[in-house]
């Protein structure tokens, strides 16, 4: 690979149901006064992947790739120290801070701004009956709440994701961000200034305690049902969302399947871009059903900034009218946000559209290559095993709304 990782995350703590209860707690300064001690919280080695680090007014845009085995990672942090406005990615990505290159999950954060009152959020998370967080940094106007996981793969987002929403939902009375809630974010980084007001960027440990994610998930969601194993089909498996209301299963289906259903559009668009992106004639299908896969599992507005980025890699010919054209999607994801729901067949439901397997599988399956077949977990109908026949598009919408 082009950054020469040899190492592989294979940790699937988000998925293990014989986890110790109780985190563990690290060795690290009380005071966190410097860039490296800030760094190595959330990228200890080995590195997957890369930080990605942001010089906020430097002219040729500032950013940069960093590496937790680079030898001279020590010597570039010790030079941001008492430095103008850097920041740093909360977790690691293969080349860049976009979901789809999401290497592993380091932590989950809280942005709380204009209060530095740690108290009356310790206050607030108890009274949640939620986890305490590790370590806390002091932005200069407000302060970020990180809790520490042990790293897992992007698989893991939408667990991720859900417990991250309800961290910041809970703080959000004492001025926690609404709107920052992603994988991608960069915040303050520890032993830099805040310009705005010239204050420097420290931290404080609190319980100093790595989470795996299956732990937290526990102590923020609630405790899963201990896992069986299903006697039902696979296809049976992947479709099974319909949970009690109050149950964690709930959470773990249908999210988890879009998930899925990204990752396998990815792969097309991947094994298209050698060749300019996806055939004309089927970028506008791609473009729209893979922002409606993000759009479950990651927060509206991250999916409005990612739209972009995706049509200008995969769908080049769709970008003086891409925005136009995916609307529909942008406003059912900050619909679903806003806890709106609608009226579809009788039943209240979730905003966002929702697709059958077998209607992704009949937009998509002109574009399939025989050679990905195989590895795709979500698109292919159980009906059609691995093999594909290359018939007539049938545009039916099989969606909610």
């Amino acid at each position: 690979m082009a950054l020469g990782i040899t190492n592989t995350l294979k940790t699937n703590d988000f998925l293990i149901t014989e986890c110790v209860s109780e985190a563990q707690e690290e060795s690290f300064p009380l005071q966190l006064l410097t860039a490296q001690e800030h760094f190595n919280l959330l990228h200890p080695r080995p590195a997957y992947g890369v930080t990605v680090f942001w010089e906020q007014h430097k002219p040729s845009g500032g950013w940069k790739t960093l590496r937790s085995d680079s030898l001279n990672l020590a010597e570039f942090l010790a030079a941001q120290q008492g430095q103008k406005d850097r920041y740093l990615t909360v977790n690691e990505f293969y080349r860049w801070r976009v979901t789809n290159q999401l290497k592993s999950l380091r932590a989950c954060y809280v942005d709380i701004d204009g209060n530095v009152d740690i108290d009356k959020a310790l206050q607030r998370l108890i009274e949640m009956e939620l986890p305490e967080p590790s370590f806390v940094i002091y932005s200069g106007r407000g302060m970020h709440l990180y809790w520490l996981i042990k790293p897992v793969p992007a698989k893991a987002l939408p667990v991720w994701q859900m417990v991250q929403n309800k961290l910041v939902e809970a703080l959000i009375p004492i001025g926690a961000d609404p709107a920052v809630k992603d994988c991608t974010r960069v915040l303050r980084l520890c032993g830099t200034i805040n310009s705005k007001n010239g204050v420097q960027v420290t931290g404080k440990k609190l319980t100093g305690k790595r989470w795996t994610l299956h732990q937290l998930s526990d102590a923020v969601l609630g405790k899963r049902p201990e896992w069986v194993p299903s006697q039902k089909p696979r296809s049976a498996q992947v479709h099974s969302f319909s949970a009690k209301p109050n149950g964690r299963k709930k959470y773990g289906s249908i999210y988890q399947w879009w998930s899925l259903v990204h990752q396998d559009l990815m792969k097309i668009g991947d094994y298209y871009l050698p060749s300019g992106g996806i055939p004309e004639g089927h970028r506008d299908i791609w473009l729209f059903l893979t922002l409606l896969s993000l759009s479950w599992f990651v927060p509206a507005a991250r999916v409005k900034s990612e739209m972009l980025k995706l049509a200008r890699r995969y769908t080049p010919g769709l970008m003086n009218d891409v925005q136009r054209q995916m609307l529909p999607i942008i406003k059912r994801a900050e619909a679903s946000m806003r806890g709106e729901k609608i009226v579809f067949n009788g039943k209240t439901v979730d905003p966002r559209y929702q697709f059958k397997r077998e209607t992704l599988f009949e937009w998509i399956q002109e574009i399939i290559p025989a050679e990905l077949q195989s590895e795709l977990r979500a698109i292919i109908p159980a009906s059609c095993g691995h093999s594909v026949e290359r018939s007539g598009t049938k545009h039916v919408h099989h969606v909610t709304g």
